[in-house]
């Protein structure tokens, strides 16, 4: 084993809504003040359930839990936990191509954290113990070394994460299809109208979001409740807060991603897609 030693960890826990986008950036200036006003009660979820961890990140900080599990899974919990929040600014601003990039980080994130939680951080103690972290005196630099580390595994096992990071992942690749729908939605089967860099407000879009991150609060919330001595319990407001972000999920009017079957292969099918409440729900075969 090497002696490193695991010191304190510095934790931030500062959460706010996106600043006030200036008023030439119409497009954005919209999209803040409609998310704000018809998906506040969202809005606030997602903060609330980042103030929650950001808490819990805190109370592990003292020096009861300063031991490597901890220290494994600060990293990738630490990115992921900014991944989301960025996306939720992304989205009041209206980039929602942005946002569905961060939101699939932010699942990978949240897998590497939960694959160190379960195996008690052996692969990173590995990294550690093998020169991972040291002096390269021939380079005059210090090196922390890649060692490549995703947890398909735990994508493939977790329900909740495994969702999110499939359908996050086929709006964040620069599939076609789904560049299209992101960048020239209004098109028809007559016309093609593209846009570029469009940050106007749209509903389903931002409803798709916002259930994204909703949906990784509560995996984290359900794989770090069971983190035993390496950390401590999660807060208890967070139980009533996983209650109401289910609800939250579950509606029916929100727009959602459905698996279908088309001709003997699995397609996706967007349901609830409007870019105005008022604007007729629409289905969209991808």
């Amino acid at each position: 084993m090497s002696g490193h030693r695991i010191s304190p960890p510095r934790v931030e826990t500062s959460v706010s809504r996106a600043p006030k986008p200036p008023a030439e950036l119409a497009g954005s200036a919209n999209a803040f003040r409609q998310t704000g006003f018809l998906l506040g009660e969202d809005v606030e979820l997602v903060l609330e359930g980042l103030r929650l961890e950001a808490g819990h990140a805190e109370s592990a900080s003292g020096a009861k839990f300063r031991n490597r599990v901890a220290a494994a899974v600060f990293g990738p919990w630490s990115r992921g936990w900014l991944a989301r929040l960025q996306a939720l600014h992304a989205a009041e601003w209206g980039d929602y191509s942005s946002a569905a990039v961060l939101t699939r980080a932010a699942a990978d994130f949240e897998a590497a954290a939960v694959a160190h939680l379960r195996d008690g951080a052996a692969e990173w103690s590995a990294w550690l113990d093998n020169g991972g972290l040291r002096e390269a005196h021939e380079h005059h630099a210090t090196e922390f070394r890649l060692h490549q580390f995703r947890s398909a595994e735990t994508l493939a096992a977790s329900p909740g994460l495994g969702v999110v990071y499939r359908e996050a992942s086929e709006f964040a690749l620069p599939h076609i299809g789904v560049t299209a729908l992101l960048t020239a939605s209004e098109s028809n089967a007559e016309r093609y109208r593209a846009t570029f860099a469009d940050r106007d407000f749209h509903l389903g879009l931002a409803e798709l979001v916002l259930g994204w991150l909703l949906r990784l609060g509560l995996a984290h919330a359900e794989y770090f409740a069971e983190a035993g001595p390496s950390l401590p319990p999660m807060p208890a407001e967070t139980g009533p807060w996983a209650e109401r972000a289910a609800r939250a999920i579950d509606r029916r009017d929100r727009c959602r991603l459905e698996t279908v079957e088309v001709g003997g292969e699995s397609r996706t099918l967007v349901v609830n897609w409007r870019r105005e409440p008022r604007s007729p729900a629409r289905r969209v075969l991808l």
